[in-house]
């Protein structure tokens, strides 16, 4: 781990088994979730935020992926 705080832990909890959600825990620095917090609607968890955010990227993205440009 790096002490600039942008390393990721990454932890699961439950097996999925018997109706248990596998969850996960990652480690963001305090301005990242400053922004989250700030852009997420009102009681709007962060696992919703974020598939939405993932799907924005996804779809903004499909036209550069499909011309072969992809710049990431």
């Amino acid at each position: 781990m790096n002490n600039d705080k942008e390393a990721v832990m990454v932890k699961e909890k439950g097996d999925g088994s018997n109706g248990n959600i596998m969850r996960t825990t990652i480690g963001l620095k305090l301005t990242t979730k400053s922004k989250l917090d700030k852009n997420r609607a009102p009681g709007q968890c962060y696992d919703g935020f974020i598939c939405q955010l993932v799907d924005l990227w996804e779809r903004t993205n499909s036209n550069i992926q499909a011309y072969g440009n992809n710049r990431y």
